[in-house]
C-alpha cells in the first residue's frame, strides 16, 4: 500500500525537525575512583540530558534519574557548571551529591567529602 503523500511530508519535516534540534555530546568529572558521565543535549542551551555516576570500586555507573537533578549553571562559554542531585529516599541510588565546575577544574562533595578533580567539556 503506497503511503499518502501528505503523511509521507510530515514524517520528513518530523524527522528533519527532530534531528537537528537535539545534538549530543558528552562532558565528564573524574575525582578519587569516581566517574560523572554527563551527556548533554539542547538546541542552542546545553541541557543534561542523562548523568550517571561510578563510585570507587564499582563495576559501572548508576543512572542518575533527571527530576532528582537541578542545575544551577551551565554556561559553556564562559566554562562554569553547577549541579546538585537529592536523593529522594532510594537506596539504589547513590547519597545526596553536588559538582561544581570552573573552567577545567571541579569539586565533588559526597558522602560528607570534598573531591578534587578534572572536568573534561567534550562540547
Amino acid at each position: 500500500m503506497p503511503i499518502p503523500m501528505r503523511s509521507f511530508f510530515l514524517a520528513a519535516v518530523t524527522v528533519s525537525v527532530c534531528s537537528g534540534a537535539l545534538a549530543t555530546s558528552s562532558v565528564a568529572f573524574e575525582a578519587q575512583g569516581y566517574l560523572l558521565d554527563i551527556v548533554v543535549g539542547g538546541n542552542g542551551k546545553p541541557v543534561v540530558a542523562s548523568l550517571s555516576i561510578a563510585t570507587p570500586g564499582s563495576a559501572r555507573g548508576i543512572d542518575i534519574p533527571l527530576e532528582y537533578i537541578k542545575v544551577d549553571a551551565f554556561d559553556t562559554a564562559q566554562q562554569v557548571f553547577l549541579l546538585r542531585f537529592t536523593n529522594p529516599g532510594d537506596v539504589k541510588l547513590p547519597k545526596d551529591f553536588s559538582l561544581t565546575v570552573r573552567r577545567d577544574a571541579g569539586v565533588l562533595q559526597i558522602d560528607g567529602k570534598r573531591l578534587a578533580g578534572r572536568f573534561s567539556w567534550g562540547i
